[in-house]
């Protein structure tokens, strides 16, 4: 141990970054020289699913005591799971404040608490954010005021939007978003699902009830649909530069669905109905359908016939679309 003390604090940092969190920050009871080195880690993990009532009462303490005096001018990343409802939500909210205003890169919130607003307002002005994952009961009420000029992904599992404009006023403020990815379950407070981005490259939706959505991505490369709900009003704008899509839908009326993605050249699709006439696939080189006892089989002989260039196809059981989890 005393050769390993006398290395340079950087090293030591260095080394204590290959380690969990937990165990980084232990070894500050060795000495006094390992005391403050974890304090400059860039690279943060706290929380558990299965940490115990006891377990999160010392976490809050010590985030409320320790995370303000954290000395590494920028985090790289940071990651929260939360799972016990007696957290305050305030300290929550103090603890993503400090991270924001060192210039974190990553954040990533986990929560099973539910309609708990722990986001402070410099979250949607944070300059440095680059990679933002919200998965959980978190209430997201975005301001008037967002400007994230380096957001590049966005994942939002779960999570609670206050009203139907929270998400695309989210968005439009995401000058540079790359990849997108939206899962609800259920939502009271949104019937609309609007997602207006030019830059967005990667696109992927998981919807467990009924909403209208409208889709407007240009430059969309990925496209990835899984919608388990019968009734739908919805519009969804061609996509020309898109290569890659994956879809598994229950309505029965999907036409503009189709329409928006013959450009591509791999896709996957689960559906019951065929999608009528007018449609060509030029570019379509790759297809796998997933079929089931309501399959149809004109859904098949549609595609065979409306894709000229088709080189492969493979047929799967519908039992087996664990790929539209």
């Amino acid at each position: 141990m005393d050769r390993i003390s006398g290395l340079p604090d950087e090293v030591l940092v260095k080394i204590l970054s290959f380690a969990p969190t937990k165990v980084a920050v232990s070894t500050s009871i060795l000495s006094k020289r390992w005391e403050f080195l974890w304090m400059w880690l860039t690279k943060l993990e706290f929380g558990g699913k299965l940490y115990s009532e006891s377990d999160f009462n010392s976490l809050q303490c010590f985030l409320d005591r320790n995370l303000p005096l954290h000395r590494a001018p920028v985090i790289g990343s940071f990651r929260l799971v939360l799972s016990d409802s007696n957290l305050r939500p305030e300290a929550v909210k103090m603890w993503v404040l400090v991270v924001v205003s060192r210039y974190v890169r990553e954040l990533k919130i986990y929560s099973s608490q539910k309609k708990q607003n722990i986001l402070p307002s410099s979250l949607y002005t944070c300059k440095s954010l680059v990679f933002l994952k919200l998965d959980g009961g978190i209430l997201l009420d975005v301001p008037r005021m967002v400007c994230l000029p380096s957001l590049k992904t966005l994942e939002l599992k779960d999570v609670i939007f206050f009203s139907d404009a929270s998400l695309q006023r989210l968005l439009s403020n995401c000058p540079v978003l790359e990849d997108l990815l939206v899962a609800l379950y259920y939502h009271e407070n949104m019937e609309k699902l609007t997602v207006i981005v030019p830059s967005l490259h990667r696109l992927s939706l998981f919807i467990w009830y009924n909403c209208e959505f409208f889709i407007d991505t240009p430059s969309l490369e990925y496209f990835k649909l899984v919608d388990r709900n019968n009734r739908h009003s919805y519009l969804i704008e061609n996509m020309p530069k898109l290569a890659e899509a994956y879809v598994s839908v229950t309505f029965a009326d999907i036409k503009s669905l189709i329409g928006s993605i013959t450009s591509v050249k791999r896709l996957t699709i689960s559906s019951k109905v065929a999608y009528g006439d007018g449609f060509i696939f030029n570019h379509l080189e790759h297809l796998t359908l997933y079929v089931g006892k309501e399959f149809s089989s004109n859904l098949l002989v549609r595609f065979l016939k409306d894709s000229p260039n088709l080189r492969e196809l493979m047929l799967h059981s519908i039992t087996d679309a664990s790929l539209f989890d």
